[in-house]
C-alpha cells in the first residue's frame, strides 16, 4: 500500500508541568518513522498562544515569524536547553529577528528547517480569516503531510494547565500526560529561567488573589495576560528574573498547583483520551512504556527496531532531592505533597 495512502490518525498532544521527562519523550517520538514529533510549539510564542481570535493568515504568519521583546530579550540574557537553532552565524536568523517556530519546532523536525519554513510560510499567508488555532492547525497538519507521517504529536513544556483550551479547540486531540516526582521537578523549575519566571508571575497572581493554575489566568492560554506582559516587559528585565532569589519550596507550590488543576481536567475526560506515563519508569522500562504510548496513540505504530533502539537513549537518573539538607528536603516535601498525593508518589516514600 502506498504510504501517502495511510489512514491518518487523531492529533495528540503531550502535557505536563515541564522539567519531568517530557523532552526525552519528545526525542523518543521523533524516531518513530510514522509520527511527526512536534516540539515546543507554543513555548515561544508569547503570552495568549492559543487565544481562538479570528485573524488571517498573514496575521497568523507573523505569530509564528515575529519574536516578541520578551522572546529576544530573554535569548540575550538565558541559555534554554531545549533551544535548538544555530545562533552561531551559521543560520540566517539572529535574535532580533529570529521565527518562534524556528527556535525549536522546525529545527525538531528536520535539518534544512530554513528551507522548510520557506516552503510553509507562504501556504499559511494565503489562508483566509480562521480562529488562530485553526491556522495552528493547518501548520502540524501540514507538516504531517509533507513528512509523509500519520499522526502529529505535539509537546511544549509546562502545557498542563492549558489541556482545557487545548481541548476545546482540538476537540479531536487525546492527552498523553508524563511526571515526575515532584521535588525532583522543582528542582530543575528552580535552575531553569523560564520556569523562573513562571513561578514570579504565578507567586504574584496568588498574592491579588487569583489562581495562577487556571486557564483563564495561565499566561499561554488566558484572554487577558498577554496585555499585562506586554506592559510588564516594559517595566521589567529578564535579568531582574533570572537575579532575583525565589525560595525552592515555591517551585514546589507551583508544580502541585499545575498537577492539581491540570489532573483535575484531564479526569472529567474519558479514559481513553487521556494517558498517563511517569519519568521514572520511562527510564527505568522504555521499550515497555512505549509500547504503551504507542498502543494509546494508534494501531501500527510499535515499530520493532524503533522500540529496541530506544532502550540504547535512558539513563537512570540519582533523584536530585536526596542531596538537599534535611531541612530543605523537609520544606520542598510539604509544598511537593498535594501533588504527589495526585500521581501516588506520596504512598511510595510516605511523604
Amino acid at each position: 500500500m502506498d504510504g501517502r495512502r495511510r489512514a491518518t490518525l487523531d492529533p495528540v498532544f503531550v502535557v505536563s508541568t515541564g522539567r519531568c521527562g517530557s523532552t526525552l519523550l519528545s526525542a523518543m517520538v521523533r524516531r518513530n518513522p510514522q509520527i511527526l514529533s512536534v516540539s515546543e510549539f507554543f513555548a515561544y510564542l508569547g503570552p495568549g498562544a492559543i487565544r481562538a481570535a479570528r485573524v488571517t493568515g498573514e496575521a497568523a504568519f507573523r505569530r509564528l515569524n515575529t519574536p516578541t521583546p520578551a522572546l529576544r530579550a530573554f535569548l540575550e540574557n538565558a541559555n534554554f536547553g531545549e533551544f535548538l537553532y544555530p545562533l552561531d552565524k551559521s543560520g540566517r536568523y539572529g535574535i532580533g529577528d529570529l521565527p518562534p517556530i524556528m527556535c525549536t519546532t522546525l529545527p525538531h523536525v528536520t535539518d534544512d528547517h530554513e528551507r522548510l519554513w520557506d516552503e510553509l510560510g507562504p501556504q499559511l499567508r494565503a489562508r483566509g480569516r480562521h480562529r488562530l488555532t485553526d491556522h495552528y492547525r493547518f501548520v502540524l497538519d501540514w507538516l504531517r503531510t509533507r513528512f509523509n507521517r500519520r499522526v502529529w504529536v505535539e509537546r511544549t513544556g509546562g502545557t498542563l494547565p492549558m489541556a482545557p483550551v487545548l481541548a476545546r479547540w482540538f476537540p479531536d486531540a487525546r492527552f498523553v500526560h508524563i511526571h515526575r516526582d515532584g521535588r525532583d521537578t522543582a528542582i530543575s523549575m528552580y535552575n531553569h529561567p523560564g520556569f523562573r519566571a513562571m513561578a514570579i508571575s504565578s507567586l504574584a497572581l496568588r498574592k491579588v488573589g487569583l489562581n495562577p493554575f487556571s486557564h483563564l489566568n495561565w499566561r499561554g492560554s488566558s484572554p487577558w495576560v498577554h496585555i499585562v506582559a506586554r506592559i510588564h516587559a516594559r517595566l521589567a528585565s529578564p535579568q531582574r528574573f533570572l537575579e532575583r532569589e525565589i525560595p525552592l519550596e515555591s517551585f514546589g507550590w507551583v508544580w502541585s498547583g499545575m498537577i492539581e488543576s491540570g489532573t483535575g481536567f484531564l479526569d472529567t475526560l474519558a479514559p481513553g483520551r487521556v494517558l498517563s506515563m511517569r519519568f521514572e519508569t520511562l527510564l527505568k522500562s522504555p521499550k515497555e512504556e512505549m509500547t504503551r504510548f504507542a498502543e494509546f496513540v494508534g494501531p501500527g505504530l510499535g515499530d520493532v527496531k524503533w522500540l529496541e533502539a530506544l532502550k540504547t537513549l535512558p539513563r537512570r537518573k540519582t533523584p536530585s532531592w536526596t542531596r538537599l539538607s534535611e531541612d530543605r528536603q523537609v520544606r520542598l516535601a510539604l509544598a511537593c505533597a498535594p501533588g504527589q498525593r495526585i500521581l501516588g508518589y506520596a504512598d511510595e516514600d510516605g511523604v
